[in-house]
């Protein structure tokens, strides 16, 4: 059976220097995923059944967990580093998921290589104005942002319960900082990332979870708005992380691009 591989790339290139740490898994399409602020940098369980069929690349962005800074300013140039970086590991074509502020990073990097991006797929992702109605992230004490990022309160509970490691931890609290330096201000979007993303022309796919708290789903029209062609799927029973809360569902979802083989089918 194929296991996890952990390593640490280099990516160069003005203003780049250091390295990311990655994680992979399984052969075949490169399927990438690029994730939120609050990720603990272990492939989930969503992505272990992807790799079944994908090799699945889960680096962590500059700044967040272990990844080296690279002196990324914004979110479009952390969108730069993983062009960098897949370019180090010869990822000619692949399919690009995001998840919150991965998808905004997703977003910008389906810009700068449209034609390697088979399919985006953006799970409740930051980066446009919407209504205004997001909480700010960065005022919101850890048992507020578990009210408004999990929808079922058997898993908080179990959330509360467990004792990350201190590695984990530390990793955790690097990330929000970094988010906010890179997406604080303004709050978690680009002004002019609404008028980019009309250029989008892959299959674009939007999954929401129905009762997000940190982006609400109102938010979803706005990008439907901008992205000709693009398509949302509504998870219900699910909060800002419906592939985690409900990744059956969100596999079933998300009709990935054809391997070689055909339509991909999830056991």
């Amino acid at each position: 059976m194929d296991t996890e591989r952990i390593e640490r790339v280099p990516v160069h290139g003005l203003p780049l220097r250091g390295a990311l740490r990655v994680v992979s898994r399984g052969s075949g399409p490169a399927l990438v995923y690029l994730h939120g602020a609050g990720d603990s940098g272990a492939l989930l369980p969503a992505l272990h059944t992807l790799s079944t069929s994908f090799r699945v690349i889960r680096p962590d962005h500059p700044g967040f967990l272990s990844g080296d800074d690279l002196g990324c300013r914004t979110i479009a140039e952390l969108a730069l580093a993983h062009h960098r970086l897949l370019d180090v590991l010869e990822v000619d074509e692949f399919v690009l998921v995001g998840c919150s502020l991965g998808g905004w990073a997703a977003a910008e990097l389906a810009l700068r290589i449209p034609e390697r991006v088979r399919q985006l797929v953006l799970i409740d992702p930051a980066g446009l104005p919407g209504d205004g109605t997001a909480p700010d992230i960065f005022t919101l004490d850890a048992e507020e942002i578990l009210k408004r990022t999990v929808h079922d309160e058997g898993s908080r509970a179990a959330a509360r319960a467990a004792t990350p490691d201190e590695t984990v931890r530390e990793g955790l609290a690097r990330s929000l900082e970094t988010a906010r330096r890179l997406a604080g201000d303004p709050y978690m979007h680009d002004p002019g990332l609404a008028a980019r993303v009309s250029a989008l022309r892959m299959p674009v796919q939007l999954v929401w979870g129905q009762d997000d708290g940190i982006i609400p789903l109102s938010y979803a029209s706005d990008w439907t708005a901008k992205i000709p062609g693009a398509r949302l799927h509504v998870i219900a029973q699910a909060g800002h992380l419906p592939h985690v809360e409900q990744p059956e569902e969100f596999l079933a979802a998300i009709a990935l691009a054809e391997s070689a083989g055909g339509a991909v089918q999830w056991s």
